[in-house]
């Protein structure tokens, strides 16, 4: 039985992706509540060097690691530029973007400072 109130501090949790999906730069990621949320869904706040992108990559069914899986990226702070099957945005402070499954996507830091971002995604089943 959980108690009550459930509480994860800041920096609690906190592993580095190392060139993900073959990104410049190591991402600090920081998860809250994995596997304890009740909810279908994995919570992190990401925080990528100046000049760091994630990777451009395919979230699918041929992949074993993550599958076909929806990510919802949310800029906390700096400015970003995501681009999703070829199209692409420049993003600041609160501004949001949607990668659905199947789609290729890659997340560029385009600021002077590093960038972070709350990523919100539904594992496989």
């Amino acid at each position: 039985m959980l108690q009550l109130p459930m509480i994860e501090r800041a920096g609690q949790n906190t592993f580095f992706y190392e060139s993900l999906h073959k990104g410049v730069g190591d991402i600090l990621a920081q998860r809250y509540f994995g596997g304890k949320l009740k909810w279908d869904i994995e919570v992190e706040v990401w925080e990528l060097p100046v000049g760091g992108t994630e990777g451009s990559h395919i979230h699918d069914d041929s992949e074993p690691e993550y599958g076909a899986i929806d990510e919802l990226y949310i800029i906390l702070s700096g400015s970003a530029e995501m681009t999703i099957d070829g199209v692409t945005e420049v993003l600041a402070e609160g501004d949001s973007v949607l990668s659905p499954p199947g789609s290729r996507h890659n997340l560029v830091n385009l600021g002077t400072t590093p960038l972070k971002i709350l990523i919100i995604t539904d594992p496989p089943k």
